[in-house]
């Protein structure tokens, strides 16, 4: 049962990660790209510290 949900916590992180990536690649404004960035780089550490506990 707690495998199951570090998998949706995972897929979740995933998710945002590549979500926010493809915002910033395509944003114009450099305040906004840098808060993406911060989300992406947020998202990316989850997704490796979940990834090593499954």
């Amino acid at each position: 049962m707690l495998r199951l949900i570090l998998k949706g916590k995972y897929y979740y992180h995933v998710f945002q990660q590549r979500h926010h990536e493809l915002l910033q690649q395509d944003c114009l404004c450099e305040e906004l790209r840098k808060k993406l960035m911060v989300k992406a780089i947020y998202h990316n550490s989850k997704v490796v510290e979940i990834g090593s506990r499954l």
